[in-house]
């Protein structure tokens, strides 16, 4: 099984692999440090500023990352799986590969969300009651679920992005407006549904309060079958 030539295929350029995500991040950071200046700037107040930085938990400047690694996933097929057939690698090597190398990007980002969040902690938001790490999107509880929750998340992008663009290298174009109309029909359905029946509604109201082990679960399941649709779809996959 050779998968160690595709691991090298893949991180071959390690500025696109790491070091392009990482500036692209780094410049979304240094905007929301000019919004904290800006913000400390304008106010003094106290509760001003404690206001803004409880709000800024559901600040998706984050994404900045979170985007890029996404890509990764979807340039997997868009590049490197033509080049990885064309120099005789088997679909089984590259998908093996593959993963491996999406869950060591993910390992990596992981430990580098994980340590800005703890010194976005200690220091009250850089000291400007400002948040990029500590957020929603990757945990504020404890840093251990940060870093739970940040791999998994990561994880999930990539997979999916890889399968998204597996499906469309598959069956075209077509198929992934089919697949989000049936999204979309689903949540208007969900939305009918909770209109017309109150009990439905309070159910769906209690997803949303759900405890942070069970939307992990939920990242994980997502993550998985983003995994096992793409370890599918890739076995038939035309290298274009």
């Amino acid at each position: 099984m050779r998968i160690r030539p595709v691991v090298n295929l893949h991180t071959a350029n390690r500025f696109t692999v790491i070091g392009q995500p990482l500036m692209i991040m780094s410049f979304s950071f240094a905007v929301i440090l000019v919004v904290g200046i800006i913000a400390n700037s304008v106010t003094s107040s106290a509760s001003d500023l404690t206001d803004m930085y409880q709000g800024m938990r559901w600040n998706g400047a984050i994404f900045a990352l979170l985007g890029p690694l996404m890509g990764f996933g979807i340039a997997a097929m868009t590049q490197y799986f033509p080049l990885a057939t064309g120099l005789g690698l088997t679909r089984r090597e590259f998908a093996r590969g593959t993963a491996l190398v999406f869950l060591g990007l993910a390992a990596i980002f992981t430990v580098v969300v994980t340590i800005g969040k703890v010194i976005e902690e200690a220091t009250t938001g850089w000291g400007l009651h400002i948040r990029f790490f500590d957020v929603f999107y990757t945990g504020v509880g404890p840093a251990w679920q940060t870093l739970i929750q940040t791999f998994l998340v990561i994880s999930a992008f990539m997979f999916v992005g890889a399968a998204a663009t597996t499906m469309v290298n598959r069956w075209g174009q077509f198929s992934l407006w089919i697949l989000l109309a049936l999204f979309m029909l689903a949540g208007l359905c969900a939305v009918m549904g909770a209109i017309l029946n109150d009990e439905f509604a309070a159910w769906l109201f209690s997803l949303l309060s759900m405890g942070w082990v069970p939307w992990m679960g939920v990242v994980l399941a997502i993550g998985i079958i983003g995994a096992v649709a793409w370890a599918i779809l890739v076995r038939r996959a035309q290298a274009r």
